[in-house]
């Protein structure tokens, strides 16, 4: 660790430290998914093995929180009832180049993920709507975690067969260069209608983009068996092994103070600064953020039943079928629907937890176009 020894002391919006504030130390971090939920469909319903060689280009992102519309203006906004508010955020632009048992792709994503509980959700609205900060003093404590990431990954898979059919196993292999890293911590307590708290924030922000990119890497495995001649399992995980050695990171450590009023020593009043601390600079090797799913298809002649169960953060699971042309999911806990369907090359998936997309608090998207090569 190098240590710059630079004091910081500013004024600003709470609100502002409310979005930054992030999980600093060993907290892994969170990445774009290397297998998005189209694939886990075909993965469980055809075999990743191709005849020839195939040119893939795809775009997918999801956001998903529980407390405001994701699109619907502040206008009629409801207060928030709940005890812990979340917003997760995720996009992935790739290209892909299938070979018979070997895949190799390009990637580029970000993915931000934001935590707190009610006294922190209440201040975030606040800073947009008066009305919803906190009515009672109360503790606030919030977390961010945040990347942008180049990916490089080379999958192979391996055929193999059984008593009920055959399987595989797909091993993957990624090379990451991280272009933005943000993790921290803010904890307080709102009294008083004034905020006091602490924030603890290694951030590559504020840093010249040639020192903060650094290199890592992960690994992923893939696997679907048939059970019986009609069920198939499959599990894959993501990022099973792998770390990011973070060559440089603003360590921000200071005291935040909001609406808060002292005297000076000849009595006069002044507004206290939002935020008053040190920054260093510090080199960290941080762990990823795994992902694990199951999945599970019944086949019949004309569909196929799917179950899905992934965990990263929580349990998120999906029930529906497959046909032909597309397929049907829906998830639990949060109600999301996704309706997928094929439209020539063209692969388009939409998701929403509510019919009205203004109102919705939870949207996915992913457009896939794929096309054979040497033809």
């Amino acid at each position: 660790m190098r240590r710059t020894k630079q004091t910081l002391r500013t004024g600003g919006s709470l609100v502002l430290f409310l979005l930054v504030a992030a999980a600093a130390g060993a907290e892994p971090v969170v990445l774009p998914p290397i297998w998005t939920e189209a694939q886990w469909v075909q993965h469980l319903t055809s075999s990743p093995v191709v005849s020839g060689e195939q040119l893939e280009t795809g775009y997918h992102l999801f956001a998903r929180t529980n407390v405001r519309p994701l699109l619907e203006s502040t206008a009629g906004e409801q207060p928030f009832a709940g005890e812990h508010g979340y917003y997760r955020f995720a996009s992935l632009s790739e290209i892909r180049l299938r070979f018979p048992r070997w895949h190799a792709s390009y990637a580029f994503g970000v993915a931000d993920y934001y935590e707190g509980d009610q006294g922190a959700v209440h201040l975030y609205l606040g800073g947009v709507n008066l009305t919803q900060f906190p009515s009672v003093d109360t503790d606030v404590s919030a977390t961010l975690n945040r990347s942008a990431v180049n990916r490089w990954t080379v999958e192979h898979c391996v055929p193999f067969h059984s008593k009920h059919g055959d399987g595989w196993l797909l091993f993957a292999g990624s090379l990451y260069l991280s272009r933005r890293i943000q993790q921290g911590t803010l904890d307080g307590r709102w009294q008083n209608a004034q905020f006091d708290g602490n924030l603890l924030l290694d951030t590559t922000r504020g840093l010249n983009p040639a020192d903060t990119r650094s290199g890592g890497w992960g690994l992923h495995l893939a696997v679907t068996l048939p059970l019986s001649e009609r069920w198939r399992i499959g599990v894959w995980g993501e990022n099973l092994l792998g770390r990011i050695r973070q060559r440089k990171l603003q360590r921000i450590t200071a005291r935040v103070q909001a609406n808060a009023i002292v005297p000076d020593a000849d009595g006069f009043l002044h507004a206290a600064p939002l935020l008053s601390g040190r920054i260093d600079e510090v080199s960290e090797t941080l762990p990823l953020r795994t992902r694990y799913t199951f999945g599970l298809a019944h086949q019949q002649a004309r569909r196929t039943w799917l179950l899905f169960a992934s965990h990263e953060d929580g349990w998120r699971f999906a029930l529906g079928g497959a046909v032909a042309r597309g397929w049907l999911l829906w998830h639990l806990p949060d109600g999301e629907v996704h309706a997928s369907w094929n439209v020539g090359r063209w692969q388009i998936l939409v998701g929403l937890a509510d019919t009205n997309p203004w109102r919705t608090k939870h949207a996915t998207l992913t457009l896939r176009w794929s096309a054979p090569l040497g033809r």
